[in-house]
């Protein structure tokens, strides 16, 4: 039996990953752990613990006395903050850490440096400005006249403190909301263009420059989008597989190779389609899972939880088509309720049903 300690535990995304290794063939012991005592209340794992903030200098220190008493095999840290501490400190925790370079961790948790690397390697992305002066933001507009335009912060996830805007006068009054209530300052947001088309996820796992597994999702509906501002954000309410091979080829994996020279760990990318159809690489979610990771788990032959932990203990490892797909699979996702997962027959039986009782009455 292995232990692995899971952060964030108790969490929509924690809760996922935890699910997804309990269906996989691994014998595990799941440590969970979360800063909030709530969450770490209702958490499934086999042994919930409470460690401080990630931010808390004691942190450190906490964690590698929870994987020595405990005799943690690996951990698993499940948002970027924890990420990026763990990473910084992988060296004074006794365990295995599973995690891409720490250069390429900087590189991706920061959008304008990340946009810089693409820039460079010639990777398909939104024109994009990182905002230093107040008038930069008209002069973007000049210069990329456009109907839409996109503004987020350099750092963080799940869409906070992102929206799109018609004009400068918005944008500012966006930005200055943002500077006033939340302690943001000016540069730390990007100007880009609005990209208009389809929307990917894309979660993978990699060993020493190979992929192991990778699969490709659409989302369809946002969770809580008609509340949002912008009508969207990072997390689908409804998500389908897709097997797009020329985005495949073309942009991802040359997105990741061009920010990292030997991937290792989990690279997970998101990807909005432009005005011409090529999807850009709009965020790299690096060394983490994505909070929808049901259905890149649940869904083809493979499961990238347990392909995650098999190649990070060098367990056993028999993958014989590392993009992995399975047409047809839809996740549908509503607030307290389990993730769903329905391949393409069942949906259909279940809308025909729908219909059937719709005339007749009856219920189903």
């Amino acid at each position: 039996m292995h232990k692995v300690l899971i952060t964030g535990a108790g969490g929509g995304g924690g809760e996922n990953l935890i699910t997804s290794l309990r269906i996989s063939s691994l014998d595990l012991a799941i440590f969970g752990s979360n800063m909030d005592k709530h969450l770490v209340a209702k958490t499934s794992a086999d042994f919930p613990l409470l460690l401080p903030p990630a931010s808390d200098p004691s942190y450190v220190d906490q964690l590698a006395k929870v994987i020595v008493t405990n005799k943690i095999d690996l951990v698993i840290p499940n948002n970027d903050t924890e990420v990026g501490v763990i990473s910084a400190n992988r060296d004074a925790l006794p365990c295995t850490i599973f995690l891409p370079p720490d250069d390429t961790i900087r590189k991706c948790h920061d959008k304008l440096k990340m946009h810089e690397c693409f820039l460079e390697v010639g990777i398909p992305q939104a024109t994009y400005r990182g905002l230093e002066q107040w008038d930069d933001i008209e002069h973007f507009m000049v210069e990329y006249p456009a109907e839409r335009y996109w503004i987020r912060p350099r750092r963080g996830s799940g869409s906070r403190g992102a929206t799109w805007v018609n004009n400068a006068e918005q944008a500012r009054s966006w930005i200055k909301l943002w500077c006033e209530l939340q302690n943001f300052t000016l540069t730390d947001f990007i100007i880009s263009e609005f990209l208009p088309g389809r929307d990917y996820a894309f979660q993978s796992v990699w060993k020493d420059g190979r992929m192991v597994v990778g699969k490709m999702i659409e989302r369809l509906q946002y969770f809580f989008g008609r509340n949002m501002l912008s009508g969207m954000s990072s997390s689908p309410s409804i998500a389908r597989t897709l097997l797009d091979m020329e985005t495949f080829e073309n942009v991802i994996l040359k997105a990741i190779h061009g920010i990292c020279e030997t991937p290792h760990g989990n690279f997970n990318l998101d990807l909005k389609g432009c005005d011409g159809g090529t999807m850009c690489v709009t965020e790299f979610n690096i060394g983490r899972f994505c909070m929808i990771t049901p259905i890149f788990d649940q869904t083809g032959k493979y499961n990238t939880a347990e392909m995650h932990v098999r190649s990070a203990l060098d367990l056993d490892v028999e993958v014989h088509d590392s993009l992995d797909y399975e047409d047809g699979c839809y996740l549908i996702r509503e607030l307290d309720t389990l993730p769903t997962i329905l391949r393409a027959d069942e949906f259909e039986n279940k809308v025909n049903s729908l219909a059937k009782s719709l005339n007749t009455g009856m219920t189903i």
